[in-house]
C-alpha cells in the first residue's frame, strides 16, 4: 500500500524539478509500473519497498534514458556542495530485478557470503560514476538519525574498490553496508528535485545555484 502523503510529496517533487529548469521542453511520461508488479517483485525477492519509493516507481519517469543525470546542492559531512547523481527510472519491475542481479555478480566475483545483498535496492550511482546508490533496507527510515551516518539508509559502493568483504561486510549481521550517502530517499529527493539546501549554499558562497549554473560544473 502506497501512502497517499508519499504520491503527493513525488508528484509535488517532479514538478519542482521541472520549475528549477531540468529537463528543458522534455516531459514526464507516467510510469507503467503498477503496485500489484511491486507486490509481485516483493515476494519474489521477500522484501518490503518503502512507500516512497513505490509511489516514486509508479509516478513518473525522467525523460531521455532509463538512467538520468541531475545536480544537486547536497550536504556531504559538514559541508554544502554540489554533487551529480545518475537516478534509475525503470520502466518495469524486471530491469530493478536485473540490477540486483549486477550486484549478485559482484558477490560471486568478491566471493562474498550467499544473501549479503538481499537488503540492499540499486537506484542509481552515487556521484554520477562512483559507484551504485542503494536502498539499505536493513536500516528502517523510521530510524535514521541525521546526526548518526550508521543508521542513514542510502548508501553506495565505490566501484573502483573491490574490498567489499573488508570494508562493508558487517560480520554481525552478514550484510554488506555501504558508505552512507543520505539520510533517506525523502531527503535525496529534497536535495535533487525541490533544491532545498541551495538558498543556504547561496548564502554561505554569494553563487546562486540554477540549472546552467550546475551545468557549467559538468566534468566528463
Amino acid at each position: 500500500m502506497i501512502r497517499q502523503e508519499d504520491k503527493d510529496f513525488i508528484t509535488q517533487a517532479f514538478q519542482r524539478l521541472k520549475e528549477r529548469g531540468w529537463f528543458p521542453e522534455q516531459e514526464f511520461e507516467h510510469s507503467s509500473i503498477t503496485e500489484e508488479e511491486i507486490a509481485a517483485f516483493e515476494q519474489q525477492h521477500q522484501v518490503t519497498l518503502p512507500s516512497l519509493y513505490k509511489a516514486f516507481l509508479t509516478s513518473y519517469r525522467l525523460p531521455w534514458t532509463e538512467q538520468n543525470e541531475i545536480c544537486a546542492i547536497i550536504r556531504r559531512w559538514d559541508e554544502l556542495s554540489p554533487l551529480w547523481l545518475m537516478l534509475d527510472s525503470p520502466e518495469t519491475m524486471t530491469q530493478v530485478s536485473e540490477w540486483m542481479e549486477i550486484l549478485q555478480e559482484i558477490r560471486d566475483f568478491c566471493e562474498l557470503p550467499d544473501d549479503c545483498f538481499r537488503n540492499l535496492i540499486p537506484i542509481g550511482d552515487w556521484g554520477a560514476g562512483w559507484g551504485p546508490l542503494c536502498i539499505d533496507l536493513s536500516r528502517p527510515e523510521d530510524n535514521v538519525d541525521i546526526e548518526n551516518r550508521d543508521t542513514w539508509s542510502l548508501v553506495w559502493f565505490d566501484h573502483e574498490d573491490f574490498d567489499w568483504d573488508e570494508q562493508y561486510l558487517d560480520d554481525s549481521d552478514g550484510l554488506l553496508h555501504g558508505q552512507s550517502a543520505a539520510p533517506d530517499l525523502k531527503t535525496l529527493i529534497e536535495w535533487y528535485f525541490c533544491g532545498s539546501v541551495e538558498k543556504a549554499y547561496e548564502e554561505e558562497t554569494s553563487e546562486k545555484p540554477t540549472y546552467k549554473w550546475y551545468m557549467a560544473t559538468r566534468r566528463h
